[in-house]
């Protein structure tokens, strides 16, 4: 795998990372994600050790994480991704069914840059909150926010 040195104002396709063990989701959200004006390039995983393994290799400006995850807690990837919860350097979406007003709170206390309910989540919202997110990111971290397109 070879890791990208695009700038942070570089009008490309941005990279997401979508961690979902659910195939039908996985895949419905993987289509609505590359199917928006953004032109994301979607790269997508089951589990949350394989999401932390392609990171190792790979720059990605969003991660969109499930928080409930068959094979691993999407809290302790969320935790992995985002160990300086003040300053992340990777923009990270936590994307689930569970309305849990703690967790909601705890993600977005360690690092998370939102909290989306899937049941309540178009991919234009969807969309949206990346761009938030990335730019939440960047701000942190003094730099531009890229521009996907």
């Amino acid at each position: 795998m070879q890791n990208s040195s695009a700038s942070t104002f570089s009008s490309s396709a941005c990279r997401v990372l979508l961690i979902e063990d659910d195939p039908e989701q996985l895949a419905f959200w993987s289509v609505a994600l590359r199917n928006c004006a953004s032109h994301y390039s979607v790269l997508e995983v089951a589990g949350g050790q394989e999401g932390l393994e392609l990171l190792r290799h790979q720059k990605v400006d969003c991660v969109v994480l499930d928080l409930d995850l068959s094979t691993s807690s999407g809290f302790q990837v969320l935790l992995d991704i985002v160990p300086d919860r003040k300053r992340p350097k990777t923009a990270v979406l936590i994307f689930t069914r569970l309305q849990n007003p703690t967790l909601a709170k705890m993600s977005l206390e360690n690092g998370a840059q939102a909290y989306l309910l899937k049941q309540n989540t178009s991919p234009d919202i969807l969309d949206k909150a990346i761009h938030k997110a990335m730019t939440s990111v960047a701000s942190v971290l003094g730099e531009n926010p890229k521009v996907c397109s």
